[in-house]
């Protein structure tokens, strides 16, 4: 049996969720049996073998105290062959209390979690107090403090883990150097694209369902607006492509803690009008978005992403609809767009990016090549189902290294 920790109710608010449900339903697919925690309704296309546990809702002390809890009963009447989990916090726990009654612990890494919150707050801080006091020396020491006791935690849920899973070869070289971690214990599986819900559809129908122009240009980007994702830099960007294509517009589907400033931006810029903030939208609604648009840009930043590299899961979403792709030249991506379609540009430059994408709206031609190129790449090598089978590889190899 396979256990896996909390999953919450789908949306684009966290593309994480999308890799947990997907993981889930193609895991089950493979004859596991998957017990899951859920803190809201989500469906698993009646698979039979995939049992969900519900969490109350509340904040993280009150969850914790909850996921304890099922976690008790449930062990207390059954052994489980591997615990899946991806949340240093369960990880902790569960290398505590769980190891008796669960054979291995997996640990999936999509990320360094240190290395995100540390961006989240520098960029709060330069959008919301651009021209604030450093805070005083109890705060940062408060913020040390809580960084420490994360990390802390972090590196315990991965040393109580038999197996590693990280999505980005540079991942896994960061928890070889600085986590100290055996590169024999680190296993590197990427995202993936689900190939049956994300597919091509004709453009007309999908623009007169959304309720969009038959005859607009439309760029789009889908993903969670956090820091590392560059969506300021497709703003910035916006008026130099709106001097040669005025009638473009740009869809922005997701939701996320930049919101907010980046509404603010395009307002600043004089562009607002042509952008359409969609909020979070229904996972099976995605594809109709990435359908009706043009082109689809990607334009990720230096940090974070160049340490670590990406597995970039909505590049693998836009090529599976036979879009073409815009994205930054970074580790992860750039190999993409090189086997399968797009162009890579410089990060964090606006001219650029308004460059690879005046190309494509200036080409009809190079975009239903490029398009084509990376579905055929994606549908090939990255359906979830590819993915699935390289993690259920992983959790019995924890089994038949002991034979």
């Amino acid at each position: 049996m396979l256990f896996l920790d909390m999953v919450r109710p789908l949306s684009l608010a966290d593309g994480s969720l999308i890799h947990r449900y997907e993981l889930v339903s193609n895991l089950a697919r493979l004859d596991n049996e998957v017990h899951i925690f859920t803190v809201g309704e989500i469906s698993f296309s009646n698979l039979a073998n995939v049992h969900s546990h519900y969490v109350s809702p509340g904040n993280f002390l009150s969850l914790t105290v909850n996921y304890l809890k099922i976690s008790i009963r449930l062990l207390g009447s059954e052994t489980f062959d591997v615990l899946y989990t991806r949340n240093p916090n369960f990880g902790f726990l569960a290398g505590l209390f769980c190891k008796s009654r669960c054979k291995r612990i997996v640990y999936e890494l999509n990320g360094i979690p240190e290395d995100e919150k540390n961006l989240l707050r520098e960029k709060s801080e330069e959008n919301e107090f651009p021209h604030a006091e450093k805070k005083n020396n109890f705060s940062n020491r408060y913020f040390s403090a809580h960084a420490r006791l994360k990390l802390f935690i972090l590196k315990k849920a991965l040393g109580f883990s038999d197996r590693i899973i990280a999505v980005t070869p540079g991942i896994k070289s960061n928890l070889e150097k600085g986590y100290k971690i055996p590169g024999e214990k680190i296993f590197v599986v990427s995202n993936g694209a689900n190939t049956f819900l994300f597919q091509p559809l004709e453009q007309e129908t999908c623009r007169k369902e959304l309720g969009l122009d038959l005859k607009t240009p439309f760029v789009c980007f889908v993903g969670n607006l956090a820091p590392w994702q560059g969506v300021e830099y497709l703003i910035k960007a916006a008026s130099h492509i709106l001097s040669a294509f005025p009638e473009c517009h740009f869809l922005i589907v997701g939701d996320g803690a930049m919101k907010h400033n980046l509404i603010k931006l395009s307002r600043e810029l004089e562009v607002e009008d042509k952008f359409i903030f969609t909020g979070v939208i229904a996972y099976d609604r995605v594809p109709l978005y990435i359908n009706a648009s043009d082109i689809c840009a990607a334009p990720f930043i230096f940090a974070r992403n160049a340490k670590i590299g990406l597995s970039p899961l909505k590049l693998y979403e836009y090529m599976a609809c036979g879009k073409p792709v815009v994205a930054s030249n970074i580790s992860g991506v750039y190999e993409v767009l090189e086997a399968g379609g797009g162009i890579p540009v410089l990060p964090e430059n606006p001219k650029a990016l308004a460059e690879g994408i005046l190309k494509l709206l200036e080409n009809p031609g190079l975009r239903m090549e490029l398009g084509s190129k990376g579905l055929s790449y994606v549908t090939e090598n990255y359906s979830w189902y590819s993915v699935a089978k390289k993690v259920n590889e992983v959790c019995k190899s924890t089994f038949e290294t002991e034979k």
